[in-house]
């Protein structure tokens, strides 16, 4: 599946009332896909982007399945010289 560019993510959800539709497994799945991305892209803004997604789906399984989102931090990304 390719995600958008812009707006809307497709097959996610955007909102609380779309997040609460989702059942445990699919939240992890999104969740998972969220990691992937923040650890996959290297444009700055894309990672900041992914961070917040994955920040966001953490905070809704955490409200809606009580299952504790772990602290995050959005650090600069180091390299590997």
């Amino acid at each position: 599946m390719v995600e958008p560019r812009r707006g809307r993510l497709k097959g996610g959800a955007n909102t609380e009332a779309e997040a609460e539709k989702l059942s445990l497994s699919e939240l992890n799945l999104l969740i998972a896909g969220a990691e992937w991305r923040f650890d996959s892209v290297t444009n700055s803004n894309l990672r900041k982007s992914a961070f917040k997604r994955l920040v966001w789906l953490e905070a809704q399984r955490e409200r809606l399945h009580g299952i504790e989102a772990p602290e995050r931090k959005l650090a600069a990304r180091q390299s590997d010289d």
